[in-house]
Order: structure tokens, then C-alpha cells, then sequence
């Protein structure tokens, strides 16, 4: 068993006992791991790009990216108002048909623009 090339580790427990661990010969590999990381690859350009072609001009040092993730911080008088005045540019689609701040819902839900 040892010669087989998918020998792995033995373990002797008793002069009678001995568990051998072997390797598969084949992996199937059927999971799109490629495709996770080139949909995260794209979010970040559009991340990118939103933030360096609309919300910088827009809030110049008031507007950073935090840890290079989705999530930003942007401290202004009312974000509510601007994202109002651009509202295609945001997914709204999670906020209640009767908001408060009165304005269209997105019907592309988590969708990129």
C-alpha cells in the first residue's frame, strides 16, 4: 500500500493495528472559485470609479474609502439631498415604497448601473 502513489501518512497503534491515509487520485474540481474573485475584482473598479469620479469632485477630503472595501464614509450637511439630485447612481431598492425622503426606488436591486 505504501508504493501506491497516493500514499499519504500511517499511523502504527499496535503491533496488529495500523491506519494508512491516502490520497485521492482525482480531484474534481467543479467549483467556480475563478468567478468569485473576477465578480470582487469588478466590484472594486466600479468602487473605484464611483468614488474617484463622482463622490471625490463632489466632497473632495470629506469622502474616504474605508479599507478598500464597499463601504465608504462621507460626512456632509445632507447625503440624502445629493443622492437625491443623482439617484440612478444608487440602489435604493431595500428602502420602503413610502420613504420619508420621497424619491424613486430602483428597480435594478443589486445590480450594477
Amino acid at each position: 500500500m505504501i508504493t501506491k502513489p497516493n500514499f499519504h501518512s500511517r499511523s502504527v497503534f499496535a503491533e496488529n493495528l495500523i491506519a494508512v491515509k491516502m490520497c485521492k487520485l482525482e480531484v474534481k474540481f467543479d467549483k467556480p472559485i475563478y468567478v468569485g474573485m473576477c465578480i470582487f475584482d469588478i466590484s472594486k473598479v466600479c468602487l473605484y470609479e464611483f468614488h474617484h469620479k463622482y463622490m471625490s469632485p463632489m466632497y473632495r477630503d470629506k469622502c474616504k474609502i474605508m479599507y478598500t472595501d464597499t463601504d465608504s464614509l462621507i460626512e456632509c450637511d445632507d447625503v440624502y439631498k445629493n443622492m437625491k439630485r443623482d439617484i440612478a447612481r444608487f440602489d435604493t431598492s431595500d428602502y420602503p415604497v413610502d420613504n420619508v425622503y420621497v424619491w424613486y426606488l430602483s428597480r435594478t436591486k443589486k445590480y450594477p448601473a
